[in-house]
């Protein structure tokens, strides 16, 4: 069975190379029980006979294909079942193993009474784009369940459904493709009574169509580095105002991106004076200028990290008054330009940035504190970025490279760039991963199958560039965060 199993995977992608961009390496493997501590597989055929089949066709795929991107998908993924957490761990446990998995497929079958609340989608996904991996709406579909005979026959309400799943994707990087499960409603599995797709039993487009194609035209994508958003809010989730910050009119967002290098800072406010400070893991204002190391993103956004770790907004919240803190996910935000030269508003990347960091009811003091609000460019919104030398990061050493000579050019593979660590070993020769490919190692390359000093990185994982703030340790090293990330601290800089 393992032998069918390799000679399958093999046929089916050396037939379709240079053809297919993603594949759904294996479906629905994960059991409907399952808790959210820790999984059980589905007890199937191929599992009773080949129990690590998952492995087995991953590796498979990844050396016959090494650019085609592999995905696992699955149902109940949402963030409404168990499940949901289950798979989460499964994928984690895939990359902390080595094996090579690029993508998780979230099914969302739904309806209108058993849908994820927009925080817990949008939180789910951002947690998979932390683990690096991409994420894919695979099959959605919503019934109208009990509002199918509301006047609008439920599409009001299927529409928010839609939305806020559209929304979840477009605002997180790593969400790189949303699928309907279907053209009209005749053509469902659910049928044609629940009235789950963008089209009736005619084709003509349902208002889920039309609110789905507002969301486009409004929201851009993450993914693709697209320009600040009006409304970012989930459709069936407005905002309230309920703060006694007087900023009441919301600006429109513009198309006002700004751009500073990489580097150390500290971050003023120019009319109080103080500078953006931590304390017991919240940002406040204070007299003491703090550094804050800014690194720009390929998206064009911007992370924010301090000694005690990166900014962000508590909750992954886009909701007005949500504080502003530092912690581990290495959220990431996006620098406008303010109306004076040289200063600037930092607007936050939950909120794709039509809220930004905002001093608490114009506070001036020592203690101020500083929380999300709707950008409209007054004072309390606005910031220095100042040149703090005196923290400047030191730059990485560069790695030796390998000799220019390899092996697996001949075989069709790319060569290492690095004398990297050894992840599979053939008659050909010594096999290591770089962006997530095989590379063939230079047999001059001494490589130890672990890496005592320095830093080979971890399948999926690079090293860190700069950041020597160690927020997690396991057997593969202490580990960081950049560009929104976890990356593998090097020790020799460290």
């Amino acid at each position: 069975m393992k032998e069918s199993i390799i000679n399958h995977i093999t046929k089916v992608l050396e037939h379709y190379e240079g053809q297919i961009d993603t594949w759904d390496v294996v479906n629905e493997a994960i059991d409907d029980g399952s808790n959210g501590n820790g999984w059980k597989m589905r007890n199937s055929f191929l599992y009773q006979k080949v129990p690590n089949f998952i492995d087995i066709a991953f590796q498979t795929a990844r050396k016959v294909s090494p650019k085609t991107k592999l995905f696992y998908n699955d149902y109940n993924t949402e963030g409404i079942w168990a499940k949901s957490e289950s798979v989460y761990q499964f994928v984690a446990d895939m990359k902390k193993r080595n094996i090579p998995i690029d993508g998780v497929g979230i099914q969302y079958h739904v309806g209108v009474k058993v849908q994820p609340e927009f925080s817990k989608i949008n939180d789910l996904i951002s947690r998979y784009c932390k683990l690096g991996v991409e994420v894919h709406i695979t099959e959605l579909d919503v019934s109208c369940d009990d509002n199918c005979r509301d006047p609008d026959g439920g599409d009001g309400k299927q529409g928010d459904v839609y939305a806020n799943a559209l929304k979840a994707c477009l605002g997180n990087s790593c969400c790189t493709g949303f699928l309907v499960w279907g053209i009209g409603d005749p053509d469902s599995w659910r049928g044609v009574e629940n009235k789950p797709l963008l089209f009736n039993s005619n084709y003509q487009p349902k208002g889920q169509y039309n609110t789905l194609l507002n969301v486009l035209k409004t929201t851009p994508a993450a993914s693709l580095g697209g320009k600040v958003v009006s409304d970012p809010a989930p459709v069936s989730n407005p905002t309230t105002n309920t703060s006694p910050n007087t900023n009441t009119n919301t600006a429109p967002a513009n198309n006002n991106s700004a751009k500073l290098s990489n580097g150390s800072y500290t971050i003023k406010n120019p009319i109080s004076g103080k500078y953006l400070n931590v304390k017991n893991g919240n940002v406040e204002l204070g007299s003491t200028p703090q550094a804050w190391k800014l690194t720009n993103n390929n998206d064009g956004s911007i992370t924010l990290e301090s000694n005690e770790g990166m900014l962000e907004v508590n909750g992954g919240s886009s909701e007005n008054n949500a504080n502003i803190k530092v912690g581990q996910s290495g959220q990431k935000f996006i620098l406008l330009s303010a109306n004076e030269s040289g200063t600037y508003m930092v607007g936050t990347g939950v909120s794709n940035g039509s809220k930004v960091i905002d001093i608490d009811r114009e506070g001036t003091s020592d203690g101020s504190n500083i929380l999300q609000w709707d950008r409209i460019g007054k004072s309390n919104q606005v910031w220095k970025f100042e040149t703090a030398a005196q923290n400047a990061v030191k730059e990485p050493e560069k790695e030796k490279p390998a000799k220019e000579s390899c092996w697996a050019k001949d075989l069709g593979y790319p060569c290492c760039s690095t004398c990297r660590k050894v992840y599979f070993e053939d008659d050909d020769g010594q096999w290591g991963v770089e962006n997530n490919e095989w590379c063939g190692i230079n047999k001059d390359c001494a490589v130890a199958s672990n890496a005592v000093d320095g830093c080979n990185g971890v399948d999926g994982y690079p090293c860190c560039k700069t950041t020597c703030f160690a927020y997690a340790k396991d057997s593969d090293g202490s580990w960081g965060v950049e560009d929104g990330d976890w990356c593998l601290i090097d020790k020799r800089i460290c």
